[in-house]
């Protein structure tokens, strides 16, 4: 008995930690705004940037706001790598389950921008 359960302890943290939104790596990707409007043209273009959250099996513990969160939290620190203050959204997308109803909801979120270094925000 003794052997099965450790493993299944052990498991549980990973379990749960599919419930939340990733967190961002860097503080500071917190100040790089996130839009859909065109920058100024005085910015400079750096990058795509990309960010994505969840899965099939993760979905049930992961609410649609944290999913979301979470794919832009990491394309926030893609673009803070890149050195970028801002970020135009291209593209959103926001996995639905249909096959099963006792499944809705949003199961991956993936948000795909263009990242830029601007003077002033």
């Amino acid at each position: 008995m003794m052997n099965i359960r450790f493993p299944l302890i052990l498991s549980i943290p990973v379990l749960v930690s599919g419930c939340a939104a990733a967190p961002l790596v860097s503080p500071d990707a917190s100040h790089i705004l996130v839009t859909r409007n065109a920058p100024a043209e005085e910015c400079m273009f750096v990058g795509e940037v990309l960010g994505s959250q969840g899965n099939f099996w993760s979905a049930e513990f992961t609410s649609d706001e944290d999913l979301v969160r979470g794919a832009r939290n990491r394309m926030r620190d893609e673009a803070y790598n890149l050195g970028a203050n801002f970020v135009q959204i291209e593209m959103e997308n926001q996995s639905q389950n249909t096959a099963d109803q006792s499944l809705g909801g949003v199961y991956s979120s993936v948000i795909i921008g263009n990242a830029y270094v601007c003077p002033k925000i």
